[in-house]
């Protein structure tokens, strides 16, 4: 093989990373996530997010903690990471029960989907160590495990990560407010903007930052438990 047909396979190769790691990041993609809002319910019932520019705010707000929380996480267990390490200090970190009882359960999701889907040592190890009760599941680190896995560019794949976690809470208010679509797609816009540093952030945050969220976050969280009505799991 010469070195035009090596750097051909590479491409190849590197576009087949992008469309496993697109499918895996799609909304449609079946582990349930829809069916947790993350505490964005609670927000929309106090009369918080309530319009486009309270969306706006929220995303601003969501996507300044993520660095070093699910985002982080899933940067360090990408970076090669001590996996069991990183998922203790992850289940730690989630205060509210729903948060972790969400994390868990997509993490089970994700896990049995990929591992059906295809080959992934690292993912394989992973689930063993959860069914052992060495982990807990978090799908944050399932979700680094797997863009290294996929060889795929960390930054590329965390960017996409950090998309789909932003475009699920739109989703949430958009049904929840209601708001129109064309706002909350507006909001999604402006957030966008700000993935990629948010990627970098997350990509040289200390390990010791990890689980630093925002209260307010959290408090919401906890307050959903308690919702006289709710549609959301979280």
């Amino acid at each position: 093989m010469n070195a035009k047909h090596i750097l051909m396979y590479t491409i190849i190769m590197d576009n087949i990373g992008f469309l496993t790691l697109m499918q895996a990041f799609d909304s449609l993609f079946p582990i349930g996530a829809y069916a947790f809002s993350n505490g964005m319910e609670t927000y929309v019932q106090r009369g918080i997010v309530t319009d486009k520019n309270t969306l706006s705010e929220f995303l601003d707000g969501y996507l300044h903690i993520l660095p070093t929380t699910d985002l982080g996480f899933a940067a360090k267990a990408a970076l090669g990471e001590n996996i069991e390490f990183l998922d203790e200090l992850c289940s730690a970190s989630k205060t509210p029960y729903e948060l972790r009882n969400c994390s868990e359960k997509l993490s089970t999701a994700f896990l049995k989907a990929e591992n059906f889907l295809g080959n992934y040592p690292l993912l394989e190890k992973y689930s063993q160590s959860i069914s052992m009760g060495k982990c807990k599941g978090n799908h944050s680190i399932a979700v680094g495990i797997f863009i290294s896995e996929t060889r795929s560019d960390i930054r590329t794949g965390l960017q996409m990560y950090c998309y789909n976690l932003l475009s699920a809470m739109v989703n949430h208010a958009v049904k929840s407010v209601p708001l129109r679509q064309l706002d909350g797609q507006k909001a999604l816009s402006e957030a966008i903007r700000k993935i990629p540093s948010a990627a970098e952030k997350a990509i040289g945050i200390d390990i010791d930052l990890l689980g630093t969220s925002g209260f307010g976050f959290d408090l919401r969280s906890m307050q959903h438990e308690k919702l006289y009505s709710r549609i959301y799991i979280s």
